[in-house]
């Protein structure tokens, strides 16, 4: 078996916590905010505007104002929980900050030194984000810690936790007891169990014959099977009809209330969903565990609700949630209609599991960056065995994304028919400029292109070094380029070296986004500290404004046809 690939089986065992968990835990993307300034501080905290780590990280200076809290050694009480809830917020700190945040049930969870936490952190002075739902253990029943997300990756789900339930929860705090630490955009949502909608009575239903009809006119001319009722959606209409067959459902849901409702369908096969006559779910052929939502007005009182189903070759299943701001989703589908998916092997790649021990690992596929609606098909991925890893477009030899944690997903490439291709990162992705580095630019105000064309960059190859690590090597303008990244510490080092006679003043785009802030001498953060760029402090860098971005350039001298310039990633 090929060394490179590790599956790891995800059985999808159910829960022993009735349906509250065997539903998805959140209800809507979006928090409400918690107002930092009504909470009580304690002795070494204090309300401030934003702060600014010093360039080696140990202090923190703040600035006037009311969005982020700062402190130490004394635990803030963020909240002091009622109910289930979900929680999130960012966090800075300082390098060796111990920081620790305490559960209503009174269990500490260090981040600094809890292994599946510390790995995915992001260096000291930068913001990420700490994501967790809590259940509250009532009777003998026991909290849960539903989920704990570290900068967008899961690192615990479905942990019980010690101790015996009380029915005054303690408060949930966080502290230091070293170093010192922000925190903001704090967001908190209760969430309970509460009914939010209803079927008014029975919901019709008629089989036709005949499967995976996209088009629900298209099935409506279809021989009729059965017509019949059903107290709650089912696909189990269907048993004893032939196995390729269709569903309209129709009925009456009531509302108990006026405001958004947010439904979402999960299904094997082709399903969408009307309400009022209008499309809230267009049809879309998935399978199972691959939920389809949206959020819409209702009024208070019935609606028509309309759902399609059409058997596919996908295992069958139907299930329908509804839900409001602060309430957990409600089925409105019998609990058999919705099965648990099939176990499904996760295949991933890891740097230590190459042939020869602890080496690089490299990836050639697709990928698809968040708001792009192509995928980019020349693409390097490159896993470092010290968990920093990163992707370069070939084609404009932009590095788009780097990562901490473990490194590829290549389930969409390598399991049955490999559709739609797509590598994904393991960890928490932090997005870079895509576009080329390095640029002949007529001078100092010409803006970066967003993309080069093959008569200015012409990718050449790749060399392997001992230990895995490649250099790549390109034509730019009359130029050589090699193109060195390896991983070292917390950071990414590239090293780009041109070589020949350039037609004009090449320039390295060191760092583009929405802002860039001087931390020290050859030292800036990018959007809002997300990561940090460190290049020489000798360098004659140029902060500019283009195309609505800052931008970091650097002139690249070349002497003698040769010329090179090397900087961090930082994060």
């Amino acid at each position: 078996m090929n060394k490179l690939v590790t599956l790891i089986a995800r059985q999808l065992t159910a829960l022993s916590l009735g349906w509250l968990l065997s539903v998805p835990i959140y209800a809507q993307s979006d928090l409400p905010p918690l107002s930092l300034s009504q909470l009580t501080k304690p002795a070494g905290w204090q309300l401030v505007g934003s702060v600014s780590p010093n360039a080696d990280g140990t202090s923190m200076q703040p600035k006037p104002g009311a969005n982020v809290l700062m402190g130490s050694s004394e635990p803030l009480t963020l909240l002091t929980p009622s109910a289930d809830f979900r929680l999130r917020f960012d966090v800075l700190m300082t390098p060796n900050a111990d920081v620790m945040l305490t559960l209503p049930n009174g269990q500490p969870i260090s981040l600094a030194h809890s292994q599946e936490i510390s790995r995915l952190l992001k260096a000291p002075g930068l913001w990420q984000t700490i994501d967790l739902w809590y259940k509250i253990g009532s009777g003998k029943l026991p909290s849960i810690l539903e989920k704990l997300a570290i900068n967008g990756v899961t690192v615990r789900e479905g942990q019980t936790l010690a101790g015996k339930a009380s029915s005054t929860p303690g408060p949930l705090t966080i502290m230091t007891k070293t170093g010192t630490v922000a925190i903001r955009n704090v967001g908190y949502r209760v969430m309970t169990p509460r009914i939010v909608a209803q079927w008014s009575g029975p919901l019709n239903y008629t089989i036709v014959e005949g499967g995976y009809i996209q088009n629900p006119e298209d099935a409506a001319k279809k021989k009729v099977l059965k017509q019949d009722t059903t107290s709650q959606l089912n696909y189990e209409v269907s048993y004893g009809q032939s196995r390729q067959y269709t569903i309209f459902f129709s009925g009456k849901l009531n509302a108990l209330q006026a405001g958004d409702y947010r439904f979402e369908l999960n299904q094997g096969g082709l399903a969408a969903l009307w309400i009022d006559g209008k499309e809230v779910l267009p049809i879309s052929h998935l399978e199972l565990g691959m939920p389809n939502s949206n959020t819409i007005p209702l009024t208070a009182g019935p609606h028509d609700v309309k759902v399609y189903f059409s058997r596919s070759w996908f295992r069958p299943g139907l299930g329908l949630y509804v839900s409001q701001a602060g309430t957990r989703p409600q089925p409105l589908h019998a609990p058999t209609s919705l099965p648990e998916p099939d176990p499904v092997a996760v295949v991933s790649v890891n740097p230590d599991f190459g042939d020869a021990g602890n080496q690089v690992q490299r990836i050639r596929s697709f990928v698809q960056l968040p708001g792009e609606k192509t995928k980019r098909t020349h693409s390097l991925s490159v896993g470092s065995p010290v968990g920093i890893h990163y992707t370069v477009d070939l084609n404009q030899m932009a590095l788009m994304q780097v990562w901490k944690g473990d490194f590829a997903n290549t389930t969409e490439m390598w399991y049955e028919r490999g559709e739609p291709q797509l590598l994904a990162p393991l960890g928490a992705p932090v997005y870079l400029p895509a576009q080329t580095p390095l640029m002949v630019l007529t001078n100092d105000t010409t803006s970066w292109p967003d993309s080069v064309g093959e008569n200015n960059l012409q990718y050449k190859g790749l060399t392997i070094d001992k230990q895995g690590v490649p250099t790549l090597t390109y034509m730019l303008a009359g130029a050589t380029v090699t193109d060195a990244t390896r991983a070292e510490g917390n950071a990414l080092i590239r090293t780009l070296t041109l070589a020949g006679s350039p037609d004009g003043t090449p320039y390295c785009r060191l760092a583009a986004g929405t802002t860039l802030e001087e931390v020290g001498k050859g030292l800036y953060a990018v959007n809002d500290r997300s990561y940090y760029i460190r290049f020489d402090p000798k360098a004659k860098v140029k902060v500019r404004q283009s195309n609505g971005k800052q931008e970091l350039l650097l002139p690249i001298d070349m002497k003698n046809g040769a010329g090179s310039v090397q900087y961090s990633i930082v994060f």
